[in-house]
């Protein structure tokens, strides 16, 4: 069966969320569209910075902010410190509307994109046509 949008190969999307509902949904729609490889899912900080300097580095990560522990800007904070077989590319997909949340976001070189939960077909469209092209 044919996808209903065309993707460049994405080898690998990382979704970092502590909200298993949120990431069962997000990844049953990226599997459905047929949006990578391999895609999957770090229920913390310290376990999405363990999967990215230890596997293959994904493409794209879907970062959400507020978590319990460490946040998502404690995660953008630890991953410049990494040094990564490629550039990785950070989509803040999150329930938090404060204006200070997206600056803060847009203020780290690997954030591409602030987004609201939850995912869409149109959204997944758009962050591939426009940075992964």
């Amino acid at each position: 069966m044919k996808p209903p949008f065309e993707f460049l190969p994405i080898n690998k999307i990382l979704l970092v969320d502590d909200d298993a509902a949120a990431n069962y949904l997000s990844k049953e729609l990226l599997e459905s569209l047929q949006a990578a490889k391999t895609i999957e899912i770090a229920e913390n900080v310290l376990r999405a910075l363990k999967m990215i300097s230890q596997e293959d580095c994904p493409d794209i990560v879907f970062l959400d902010i507020k978590m319990p522990g460490l946040d998502g800007f404690d995660f953008l904070d630890k991953l410049k410190k990494l040094t990564l077989s490629k550039n990785v590319k950070i989509v803040m997909l999150t329930s938090s509307l404060r204006p200070e949340d997206k600056l803060r976001a847009f203020s780290y070189k690997a954030v591409v994109d602030y987004l609201e939960k939850p995912l869409t077909p149109e959204k997944v469209q758009m962050i591939a046509t426009t940075f992964l092209n």
